[in-house]
């Protein structure tokens, strides 16, 4: 061999590999998804997903992905607080022809204060963020004269066991024999698991996996299968193809930094040169190896051969760099989310309303599953002859200036929609109830505040400019929005 051109470039990562200049060691980096998992143990677990040791490994997965990826966290996260949960509480079954006014008042203030009590937009966001990132969610309420909270149980412990036949609600029974005195104390369950849990320690139960059937126990999917594994469990190996891109770049980068040095041992070249026939021993040619060496800089590495010297570089330009670009776009793709809701450089307008849509829809299904606990919960838990329900609105953090919109518009019409719209701005049932009387009949404000004119209070200005009212930069389009930012629609 006489020239170093015709190494390659496998052979010059070899040379490296021996010198130990830079550890290049991937470990077969794209069979790895998280820990100890890999992509052959999670084709694995999702073969055989009934099994519920591999929904406990697929859940384990979930969740470090959710600490280690953020692409994984924001799409949870999205799916999670994307209804805000506003809601109304409203009768129903009830005759207004029989309804006494006082008594009516006092039941509907009752069930607005035992409600509003119940936190619903932070308790279940909080079980709306556990159900995406685990595929379900336990938990049992815990309610007290002055407070309301959902506890949540570990899903190891939990088994989806049964569907209330009256209410359609999902059941689950919970495994006594998680209990010790160490890390999983039975002082922290709330007081129906302790009874139960008494009963199988003292022998006078023989079943140690009991059925949680009360009005407090709360469990919730976010598909309609009985598997409870992740429901993005089959972007698993996308999240991994974003990360093994990085790692690519990061190590070409890396090696488009390092040069290689060969440095050559004379040799004999007359008539009486034999193979091998060096003109100074090893021992001499290791003195001046490691001479070189120890004045050489990090990022130059030398070695030692029968050839002339020559200075390799590694050529960073033929990196594909938008290779992390194309993987996350293709995660968000399979995903079903629109890339332009995460960053994305695009600006298609029609095609994130159209995106919105169907995540909404999506995750409407959640929605109305917890809406439907809140209401079998109220029939058991509250009492009186005038029956009320919460109705979740679907309102979200995309569409919800259109519902205001829509709602305002039904409200000159005569349409009972007026605790919608208080619900939309953020207000609760009673506090609405109470800042109307302080305003109205404590404070006198509508006598003592008056308006200034405006067009809500005067008549139009005859020589005001024409046109429509300006349009929400949602309802644009891209030609529109465009249109908008150039002014090319003023005249002059």
């Amino acid at each position: 061999m006489e020239q170093t051109s015709n190494f390659t470039k496998q052979q010059m990562i070899d040379a490296f590999k021996q010198i130990a200049l830079i550890s290049l060691n991937s470990e077969n980096g794209s069979n790895r998804i998280i820990g100890t998992y890999t992509k052959d143990d999670l084709k694995k677990y999702l073969k055989d997903r009934t099994n519920p040791d591999n929904q406990k490994k697929l859940r384990d997965i979930s969740k470090q992905l959710y600490y280690s990826s953020s692409q994984y966290r924001r799409l949870i996260n999205y799916y999670a607080t994307l209804f805000n949960l506003d809601y109304v509480v409203e009768g129903y079954d009830i005759n207004p022809d029989k309804i006494n006014k006082t008594k009516f008042k006092n039941a509907y203030l009752t069930h607005v204060n035992y409600v509003e009590r119940m936190n619903i937009r932070n308790e279940f966001t909080k079980a709306r963020l556990i159900a995406y990132r685990d595929g379900i969610f336990f938990g049992f309420a815990r309610v007290s004269k002055d407070g309301f909270y959902i506890q949540e149980l570990n899903p190891d412990y939990c088994r989806l066991s049964f569907i209330d036949a009256t209410t359609g609600l999902l059941g689950y029974s919970f495994d006594f024999t998680s209990i010790n005195s160490s890390t999983n104390k039975i002082e922290s369950y709330p007081e129906e698991f302790q009874d139960i849990y008494k009963k199988i320690r003292d022998k006078k139960s023989s079943e140690t996996t009991v059925r949680i059937e009360s009005p407090l126990a709360i469990c919730i999917k976010t598909n309609s299968d009985t598997c409870a594994i992740p429901p993005f469990v089959s972007l698993f190996e996308g999240l991994l193809d974003i990360a093994d891109f990085k790692a690519l770049n990061k190590n070409n980068e890396e090696i488009g930094n390092y040069k290689l040095l060969f440095q050559k041992i004379p040799m004999r070249t007359d008539k009486d040169a034999q193979i091998n026939s060096f003109l100074i021993d090893k021992d001499f040619a290791q003195v001046f190896h490691d001479n070189i060496e120890e004045n050489l800089p990090p990022q130059v590495g030398l070695m030692t051969s029968p050839m002339d010297i020559q200075a390799i570089n590694f050529d960073r330009d033929s990196i594909d760099k938008n290779k992390v670009g194309q993987a996350t776009s293709q995660y968000w793709n399979e995903a079903g989310v629109s890339e332009l809701l995460f960053g994305s450089n695009s600006n298609s307008s029609a095609a994130l309303k159209s995106s919105i849509i169907a995540d909404e829809s999506d995750a409407s299904v959640l929605i109305r599953d917890i809406e439907r606990w809140i209401n079998e919960h109220l029939k058991a838990t509250q009492t009186g002859n005038y029956k009320f329900r919460v109705r979740i609105l679907e309102t979200t953090k995309h569409n919800k200036d259109a519902y205001l919109d829509s709602r305002l518009k039904a409200a000159q019409f005569g349409m009972p929609v007026k605790n919608e719209i208080l619900a939309v701005m953020g207000s609760q049932p009673s506090s609405m109830y109470l800042n109307t009387y302080l305003e109205n009949e404590v404070l006198e404000l509508p006598s003592k505040l008056v308006p200034l004119k405006s067009s809500h209070t005067a008549s139009g200005d005859p020589t005001s400019q024409n046109g429509a009212p300006t349009k929400n930069e949602t309802d644009l389009s891209d030609k529109g929005l465009q249109t908008r930012d150039l002014e090319s629609n003023v005249d002059g």
